[in-house]
């Protein structure tokens, strides 16, 4: 159900005005309170399984990411950021699948659960103060919280990808170091 709102978040932040925002703002909640409430409903009720395990990081990646691009559109994050936010992901995605060639799932890392609060709290900051922004309900001085707030998330999401990198580069080397079959 989370991807289809993604896009339409993205669409809805393309309309330039107040109201667009709004409801993008309100999508961007409900793609932060659904990924909460799949992760609460899989442990609450013992329905974890190997696809969840991959499928849930790729909704939450699909889902910030298409949000991140339209910060990119509207001059909210620069290029380098959406860079490395995209590299971070697909390198982990590539991990994960080295890993399962190994019949290994690799698990979400405390620094990769950070990363996703630090994310999903930061887009929430980044649409409300557009939106109050838009609103003319804040003061001049936080027309740069956008700005910020997208510079902690790339600078957490590195940091998380460099975590997943070392705390993996067993299966990394032994993949590297794999003989042809």
């Amino acid at each position: 159900m989370r991807l289809p709102l993604a896009p339409m978040a993205v669409y809805c932040m393309l309309q330039e005005n107040i109201t667009g925002l709004a409801l993008a703002s309100a999508l961007a909640l409900v793609l932060e309170a659904t990924d909460l409430l799949d992760g609460w409903v899989a442990r609450r009720y013992g329905v974890v399984t190997n696809f969840g395990k991959l499928f849930d990081p790729f909704s939450d990646a699909f889902c910030r990411y298409t949000l991140f691009l339209v910060f990119y559109a509207i001059d909210v994050a620069a290029l380098w950021m959406i860079i490395a936010i995209f590299y971070r992901d697909a390198t982990i995605s590539f991990l994960r699948t080295v890993a399962a060639t190994k019949n290994i799932v690799i698990h979400a890392r405390t620094s990769g659960k950070f990363k996703a609060i630090v994310q999903g709290v930061g887009t929430q900051v980044i649409m409300l103060t557009l939106l109050l922004g838009q609103m003319e309900a804040v003061p001049a001085w936080t027309a740069d919280v956008p700005q910020h707030t997208m510079t902690l998330v790339t600078i957490v999401t590195l940091a998380s990808l460099f975590d997943y990198l070392y705390g993996n580069r067993d299966i990394l080397a032994e993949a590297w170091s794999e003989e042809p079959a």
